[in-house]
């Protein structure tokens, strides 16, 4: 995967550096993702893995998977390259202008959308949900169309995340996530406290998913207003402004290069369908793995893109390889003990998150094998957003979109040839073959075309797989001795601060495994801790 590079020290820090403002990133990623988990775990309290469950899962895929396509997936990464080169080369006022065309033509396109899907809802959901019972498609159908202009929404909010990015701001664009989470939060505890028929219970969620996406783009107003932006949207249909024509035609491509995991839970999603629980399943044990995945891979995913962009327009090749460089060290660093830890200790963290309410034990164990079979694609997924930029910002959007379009394939064809003799769980192993396709075959691609400069290095990778193993040996010996089988605590409140301390504890004992195999990320998060430096 290539040489290791330039090691960080503390007094050799990049000049456009990654790991801090990744940490910033991942700071706000990570309340985000935490109050994500709450929300979930009321929604497991509602609803467990029924059929209700089952609908809001169906009705909420295309409208998600749609956001990923105009929203924080592909018009982030075709919009930031092309307004960081205007605003480097034709000036502030200039990029303002094609942001505010961008906000006004794709706020039309997304209503647009918004109108069909809620008109043909009945037939998204005879796609999304093929095989499911036939008593819940009403519901499906309903809870589809109301959770429909959550796209425009959230559309608004990542163009504003990527102005704001563009001029190094990243903790509120990450942290405005945890605004929609806590709108889900408020709604679901209400819920509990109001005692409401399944049905109506989950229309009442799906109404507060849009308040959280309406709360998500207005809280990132007054950050514009600071640096000078107005939001004020322009259409330009015709698409008469040369940039966004520009980012027009970058966006098909990217769709794919930065959404295909998404396609691939979709796809999988579908052919849940064929047995009620599954659905649901496959979402509770994704949010689990959503938790790194965001922690580490948006985090870094969103400097690298936004670095690399500025690097790109300053033609600076070599600042935007040792950007990736560092990016995927960082994903590698710390999505693999993620993931491993997930992996060992699946069945605890459930139903340390889970287990409560109408949320059951045989539930547990089944949401527990799907979040097994995800995990081992956790550095695949978080890593192909910090190896994506590299090519997106020297203008190549084909290359990843091949990749990803191979690591669709790759998923459907794990998930049909598999789905007979593993059930739910070849659907889960499958999105982690595909993402791990995807990721590699964009390492080998970018090693074969730039070189091997970009690489984390072949011996950063031995010694960070050294430190997981430790890790995941003593996660196993602990979970065997305390967490399950007949010597398991039973109550249920000690076996759940058992998993948190072991959790937090076997965290410090990697990275201290990792500062003593001398990998330089783990000395310099202690040095920035512990000296009280931000990241």
């Amino acid at each position: 995967m290539g040489g290791g590079g330039t090691p960080l020290t503390q007094a050799d820090d990049p000049p456009e550096s990654v790991a801090r403002p990744a940490g910033k990133v991942a700071a706000a990623t990570m309340c985000s993702r935490v109050t994500g988990l709450v929300r979930e775990a009321l929604f497991a309290a509602l609803f467990a893995v029924r059929g209700v469950a089952d609908a809001y899962v169906f009705a909420f895929r295309i409208p998600n998977l749609l956001r990923e396509f105009f929203a924080e997936g592909a018009l982030a990464s075709a919009f930031v390259p092309e307004f960081a080169r205007v605003k480097e080369q034709e000036g502030e006022a200039r990029a303002f202008e094609l942001a505010r065309r961008v906000l006004g033509t794709l706020g039309a396109v997304a209503a647009a959308i918004v109108l069909l899907g809620i008109v043909f809802a009945p037939a998204v959901v005879s796609v999304v949900a093929w095989d499911a019972p036939a008593e819940w498609r009403p519901l499906t159908i309903t809870l589809t169309r109301i959770m429909f202009p959550f796209l425009l929404l959230v559309a608004w909010a990542s163009v504003a995340m990527g102005v704001l990015n563009t001029y190094r701001r990243y903790f509120l664009p990450a942290l405005a996530p945890v605004f929609f989470n806590v709108s889900a939060v408020l709604c679901g505890t209400g819920l509990l406290v109001a005692g409401l028929e399944e049905s109506d219970a989950a229309i009442v969620w799906c109404a507060f998913v849009v308040v959280g996406g309406a709360a998500q783009l207005l809280v990132q107003l007054p950050a514009l207003r600071a640096i000078g932006f107005r939001f004020r949207p322009q259409l330009d249909l015709r698409l008469r402004d040369p940039s966004l024509r520009t980012i027009v035609r970058r966006m098909g491509p990217v769709v794919l290069s930065l959404a295909g995991t998404n396609v691939m839970v979709v796809v999988t999603t579908i052919l849940a369908s064929q047995q009620r629980g599954w659905a649901s399943s496959l979402n509770y044990a994704f949010r689990l793995v959503h938790l790194p995945i965001g922690v580490v891979g948006v985090a870094v995913g969103t400097v690298v893109l936004a670095a690399a962009a500025r690097r790109a327009a300053a033609t600076d090749a070599a600042g935007l390889d040792d950007l990736v460089r560092r990016g995927l060290r960082l994903n590698w660093f710390l999505a693999l003990p993620a993931a491993v830890g997930l992996f060992v200790l699946a069945e605890p963290i459930v139903a340390l998150v889970y287990q409560r309410g109408t949320f059951e034990a045989g539930a547990t164990r089944l949401v527990a094998e799907v979040l097994s079979a995800y995990a081992g694609g956790i550095v695949f997924y978080a890593g192909v957003k910090a190896a994506v930029p590299q090519f997106l910002t020297r203008g190549d959007t084909r290359t990843p979109m091949l990749c990803a379009l191979l690591g669709l394939a790759v998923n459907l064809a794990v998930a049909l040839l598999a789905l007979d003799g593993l059930g739910v769980r070849a659907l889960a192993f499958a999105v982690a073959a595909g993402a791990a396709t995807n990721y590699l075959t964009l390492r080998g691609l970018a090693r074969h075309r730039y070189g091997g400069r970009s690489g984390p290095g072949f011996s950063f990778l031995l010694r960070t797989c050294l430190a997981a193993t430790v890790l995941g040996v003593l996660a196993w010996l602990a979970r065997d001795l305390w967490l399950v089988g007949d010597r398991a605590v039973v109550d249920p409140w000690a076996r759940g601060l058992l998993t948190l301390g072991l959790i937090g504890l076997l965290g410090a004992l990697y990275l201290l495994v990792a500062a003593r195999l001398g990998i330089e990320e783990a000395g310099w998060l202690r040095r920035r801790f512990g000296s009280g430096r931000g990241a």
